[in-house]
């Protein structure tokens, strides 16, 4: 919450340098900004939080980039002041310490982190801080579900609420991966899906890459063939215009040309970046950007990790690379992050070599104007998410890492 102080005038930040603006107060905040920003990221938009420095009394230039998330922990001594902000909160609790370790706390703080005296720190709590602990923050305890006493040291309240929220993820079906994978039986595929035609060059070249005896040297070779393939199908989906050429021999050429030059690629890390080299090879100067997207461990769920876009993406045709897609979770997040970065939906081609069945239905349900380019489509993902009968680990066959147990 500390992020969402006003901007002060003159008079207010002369005021903040001798300790007598009353940071404390709710008129300090800028909550209307603070509500925009959690709705936002309550509906799983990105946002851009401000940063507020103490000893300037002033925001940064610079803004943090945030995210949704499953969980959102949203921190602050008057967060249950604004009837507002408290609608949104599906828990909300009140750490209750005691007013000396509070003291202590500040004075540690502001000190050593805000360039504050001593004599400031104590001016300040016994004038504003007290006093607005007592009118605007004791009062809202009766608005928290869970009072914990003693904050951190208080083990058994953190284990409650760890198993609290854990069970909510459970009832609110956060489990994606595993809903995809039963979802779309049957169905026909969509329209926004482009398929290469199964031609036998087409045929051989997945069987180079799909036998577990292929050689990485020659996996490589295939591969790389394979992907040039799927990026040229994937170019041939934007639009062209008529143009006319003059030939050597000075006839006129009724021919086509690209009607945008605004094009960059986008490689869903680290697979994706396998497919760099080909639409660099066909699209001169092409900007890349990377989206690092990992599988937790413990839920197994993507997690955005690394984000490196182009700063005026939104005025580019955007082709998202990944080499296999099986449920598709990890694409319709890297999908969201290129909506919230404002580039259009129709601007989007996602290119893959392989892809599931159930992959293609959840893309083109979640986001039906992004097109869908692929070289093949397998029937089904196992219980690891594994596509069959599939490739395998691409990234693994690929930089020759340590290989998967899905080989034994």
């Amino acid at each position: 919450m500390d992020c969402f102080y006003k901007v002060l005038n003159e008079k207010q930040h002369e005021q903040s340098l001798i300790n007598e603006y009353n940071f404390d107060h709710p008129d300090a905040f800028d909550m209307d900004l603070l509500l925009e920003v959690l709705l936002k990221l309550k509906e799983g938009r990105k946002v851009e939080v401000p940063v507020y420095n103490f000893i300037t009394h002033a925001r940064e230039i610079n803004t943090k980039t945030m995210y949704g998330a499953n969980v959102i922990i949203f921190e602050g001594i008057l967060v249950f002041h604004s009837l507002e902000i408290l609608k949104l909160l599906d828990m909300k609790i009140f750490v209750d310490t005691d007013p000396d370790i509070r003291l202590a706390r500040r004075l540690k703080r502001d000190i050593s982190q805000r360039g504050r005296d001593l004599n400031g720190v104590l001016k300040q709590y016994l004038n504003m801080v007290k006093p607005s602990y007592a009118n605007y923050i004791a009062p809202t305890m009766a608005h928290a579900d869970i009072i914990v006493p003693r904050g951190g040291e208080n083990k058994v309240a953190i284990h409650l609420i760890v198993q609290h929220v854990h069970t909510q993820l459970q009832l609110r079906g956060f489990k994606l991966r595993e809903a995809l994978a039963n979802s779309y039986n049957d169905q026909p595929r969509p329209e926004s899906l482009h398929l290469l035609p199964a031609t036998p060059q087409i045929k051989g070249l997945h069987t180079f890459i799909r036998c577990k005896n292929t050689s990485r040297d020659e996996f490589i070779f295939y591969s790389k063939r394979l992907i040039r393939l799927v990026i040229e199908y994937a170019l041939s989906l934007f639009p062209f215009k008529a143009t006319t050429v003059e030939t050597p021999q000075g006839v006129l050429y009724e021919g086509k040309r690209m009607a945008t030059r605004k094009i960059c690629g986008v490689s869903i890390l680290r697979a994706g970046e396998t497919m760099e080299q080909a639409i660099c090879d066909v699209c001169k100067d092409i900007r890349i950007g990377k989206i690092l997207i990992q599988t937790n461990k413990e839920t197994e769920e993507p997690e955005l990790y690394y984000l490196r876009l182009p700063k005026d993406i939104r005025e580019y045709k955007v082709i998202l690379m990944d080499a296999t897609v099986a449920t598709g979770a990890a694409a319709m997040m890297a999908i969201r992050v290129l909506l919230d970065h404002d580039v259009k939906e129709e601007n989007i081609i996602l290119a893959s070599l392989l892809m599931a069945e159930i992959g293609v239905h959840s893309i083109a349900y979640a986001f039906p104007k992004v097109k869908i380019v692929t070289s093949a489509i397998d029937p089904e993902i196992n219980d690891r998410f594994y596509v069959i009968p599939g490739i395998g680990n691409f990234g693994d066959r690929y930089f020759g890492t340590e290989p998967s147990d899905i080989f034994n």
